[in-house]
């Protein structure tokens, strides 16, 4: 089952401004929504809490948290189509591999301290569903089960890519060409509804596990058939925009709802059936319909409007997309400690979620520049390249003379090896102020 090494004529169609825009955004979202939900402990603590201004807050957060994730997803999927293009299966595989391996291997050991127990860190990568407190790698699951979805969905990828025009690229042709656009709207959503009703009563659904491991799975799939339908895809786009402009605040209504007053425990997160609750009933059928629609067209919805007004090219485009890996990788590491301070020094909640998170975003900025300008930490950064990307970076393609660039070179890795280190103690140290604030 092995790829032409010439471009597949069945994706043609140049990379998607879109699309990248999409991940800059949501990777972005992504920092502001982890501070705020660690820091949700800090409005408990505030006093004359008026708890009625609190409510939009955790609108948003929950609503956003039953479409962010899966929107994620989908775009990876997006860009395994176009990774797909000049690739093997083979170095397609062994390229997953090392972009998202190295990372995860990198993290687990040493910003996460595997480093001090290794056996026991190996063996955490291969347990199934840890629960989040087993987790070696952290808040890289996300990574860990995109691995895992690359390599089980690599032998149907690489079939769809090689026939083109073949049964599987024309029967999702044919769902987007569904009049009124039904197609794309219902199709994945009932899909998405079924895994829902067998899975989710089960076990709690977090961190892509139990019945979210396949369900995260299906908006991965989801995102490379859209993308190797080529123009049928954005037609089908340009032709829900404005209803499901319309239908998806309704749906945001009827979650809401659901959640805030359904008789069932964690009808939206799962995990009932354990409480002894009935696993199938009326109630947590449609609940679970409900969820999978609400998700889908939030995800068509934000697809939909980028397509339109996101799909150029700019200067900072480039930048900010590979910037998107080490900025998440270090995130986590930057979020903890001024949520300890700010709490410490009796910061009111929304002042500290929003210096906090600007803090955070130069943070994981000054990480970025300082990884890509050396060269062996950028592949655990999740950077592309080696040397011959870090010459084309300033101050190195400024520089005439080859020892100045290695002296630059050695002063950056050592910069990025200490980096290393004060992210280890950023943690350590938020996580002691956290407890005593």
């Amino acid at each position: 089952m092995q790829m032409s090494e010439q471009t597949n004529p069945g994706i043609q169609k140049a990379r998607q401004f879109d699309i990248d825009w999409l991940r800059v955004i949501l990777f972005g979202l992504l920092i502001w929504f982890h501070y705020a939900v660690f820091s949700l402990d800090q409005i408990d603590g505030e006093e004359n809490n008026m708890d009625l201004l609190n409510i939009p807050l955790f609108i948003v957060l929950g609503v956003m948290h039953q479409w962010r994730l899966a929107a994620l997803f989908v775009i990876s999927g997006m860009g395994t189509a176009f990774a797909f293009r000049k690739r093997t299966l083979k170095t397609y595989v062994k390229e997953r591999i090392v972009r998202l391996g190295l990372p995860l291997i990198f993290v687990t050991y040493f910003l996460f301290f595997g480093v001090f127990s290794p056996f026991k860190t190996l063996l955490g990568f291969f347990v199934i569903f840890p629960g989040e407190e087993g987790m070696p790698y952290g808040h890289l699951w996300f990574v860990y089960n995109l691995l895992i979805y690359s390599i089980l969905l690599s032998p149907l990828f690489a079939h769809v890519n090689n026939h083109p025009e073949g049964r599987i690229v024309e029967c999702v042709r044919s769902i987007l060409r569904i009049r009124y656009g039904m197609g794309i709207l219902m199709m994945p959503s009932i899909i998405l509804a079924i895994n829902g009703i067998l899975f989710k009563p089960w076990a709690f659904g977090e961190v892509g596990m139990w019945w979210e491991f396949p369900r995260y799975l299906l908006f991965f799939l989801f995102g490379y058939l859209l993308i190797s339908a080529k123009e049928e895809y954005y037609e089908a786009l340009e032709r829900i925009r404005v209803p499901i402009t319309i239908v998806t605040p309704i749906l945001v209504i009827l979650w809401c709802l659901l959640e805030g007053f359904s008789k069932v425990p964690n009808v939206m997160q799962g995990g009932w059936a354990q409480d002894g609750y009935a696993p199938f009933t009326l109630s947590t059928t449609i609940a679970t319909i409900v969820q999978s629609l609400h998700a889908w067209f939030w995800c068509l919805l934000i697809f939909s409007w980028a397509s339109k007004f996101l799909n150029k090219p700019n200067n900072w485009l480039s930048y900010l997309n590979e910037a998107v890996y080490p900025a998440y990788i270090v995130h986590f590491h930057l979020t903890f400690l001024p949520i300890g301070i700010f709490g410490f020094l009796g910061i009111g909640y929304y002042a500290g979620l929003s210096i906090g998170t600007i803090l955070v975003f130069i943070g994981v900025l000054i990480c970025f520049e300082s990884a890509r300008r050396a060269a062996y930490f950028r592949a655990v950064f999740g950077m592309k390249g080696n040397s011959d990307e870090v010459v084309k970076i300033y101050p190195y393609n400024e520089m005439k003379s080859r020892n100045h660039q290695i002296l630059f070179a050695v002063l950056c890795h050592i910069i990025t090896v200490l980096m290393i280190f004060g992210l280890n103690i950023m943690l350590i140290s938020g996580g002691i102020l956290l407890n005593e604030s």
